[in-house]
């Protein structure tokens, strides 16, 4: 028995030590497909020039060239409404009708009272005119001519009096006719037939569309970039990347006091009315010539705290630089400082990088 299991130990202790040699030649020995799969295949793009707009993008609103806010003079029901909203109308078309008939009254009783004031001044004027001949010959004293003279003002007062109010009662009347005082399109109607109204009430908006200004909000720091005629371009999202082209004509010299911003307006021409107000806008305006700027692919650059980074390669490594930005072009971002032109730089899995990292690096095609 003893012998046996002398037999059986000696294979044992040989695999022990065959598996004690390998692990540690192992250990001594890592292999190269283990590290190479631990290195990052990153892609390798140079720093490149390129052209950049000298413009300034900003983002507004659409509002009418003009806006009349239509609401009636004289009180009183509507007896027709003659308009919807989007209707075109003209400058003096009406545009709501009141009930007329205590206006008509109005009138006709301040004419009668105009034409009794005028067959009394008519008959104070001869009155007059007969004592004045008798003072001449000593008929009557003095106070009886001074009596008739302040009876004949006091006749031709009650007549510019009555002629007044003959007038206004006349105005009342037209005003019963509410007119659009500029041409353009009806909207926001909040009038109906039999409505009472007062004086004042808005009835709804004419808006001349003819052209439109998109208004826009301008920091301090952009001001100086600024002045009336630079050339400007809008897109709108109904209408995809359609352009339209307008110019900057108005610059509010005072900033809003909430905002610290100052307002400005790009005039654009509207003949085919497809822009209305309130429409979002996106709009460019061009403050100068176009310049090339360094740019690297937006996938290039990681941020961190607030700043950011790119990777540039370095012998197998890669090197972390932090870098400013400027515009955004696209899929391209504009480096103010930290690169030069042509340096290449890592624009994949940048992300996943660390300072000092091992690479395998491919130029991309092109490079």
């Amino acid at each position: 028995m003893k012998s046996k299991w002398k037999l059986w130990l000696i294979p044992i202790l040989f695999l022990v030590i065959i598996g004690l040699w390998k692990s540690s030649a192992i250990w001594k020995h890592p292999s190269v497909q283990t590290i190479t799969d631990t290195v990052p295949t990153v892609n390798i793009k140079k720093a490149a020039l390129l052209k950049k707009e000298n413009a300034l993008q900003l983002t507004g609103t659409l509002e009418a060239h003009e806006t009349a806010i239509i609401s009636p003079k004289s009180a009183g029901r509507t007896s027709q409404v003659l308009v919807e909203n989007g209707t075109a109308v003209t400058a003096g078309q009406a545009l709501v009708m009141i009930e007329n008939q205590d206006y008509l009254n109005l009138l006709a009783a301040a004419q009668a009272d105009l034409k009794k004031a005028e067959a009394k001044l008519v008959s104070t004027k001869t009155d007059f005119e007969r004592l004045k001949e008798l003072y001449k010959n000593g008929a009557i004293s003095n106070k009886d001519l001074q009596d008739i003279e302040m009876g004949l003002k006091v006749a031709e007062a009650d007549v510019e009096a009555a002629a007044a109010a003959a007038a206004n009662a006349r105005n009342s009347l037209d005003n019963t006719t509410i007119c659009a005082p500029i041409s353009g399109i009806v909207s926001n109607r909040n009038v109906n037939l039999g409505q009472m109204l007062s004086a004042g009430l808005p009835l709804m908006t004419v808006e001349d569309i003819s052209s439109v200004y998109a208004l826009v909000n301008i920091q301090q720091q952009e001001l100086s970039l600024l002045k009336p005629g630079l050339k400007a371009d809008v897109t709108v999202d109904a209408y995809g990347t359609r352009r339209f082209s307008g110019s900057l004509t108005i610059i509010n010299p005072s900033a809003s006091s909430a905002a610290r911003v100052f307002q400005a307006k790009i005039k654009l021409d509207n003949l085919e009315q497809l822009l209305r107000s309130g429409m979002f806008v996106r709009v460019k305006i061009y403050t100068g010539e176009d310049q090339n700027v360094l740019t690297v692919p937006r996938d290039a650059l990681t941020s961190q705290n607030g700043l950011y980074y790119v990777f540039s390669p370095d012998g197998g490594q890669v090197k972390r630089q932090q870098v400013q930005i400027g515009s955004i072009m696209d899929q391209m971002v504009e480096i103010t400082s930290g690169l030069k032109e042509g340096q290449p730089i890592v624009v994949s899995n940048v992300n996943k990088l660390k300072d000092q990292d091992r690479i395998q690096a491919i130029s991309e095609q092109g490079e």
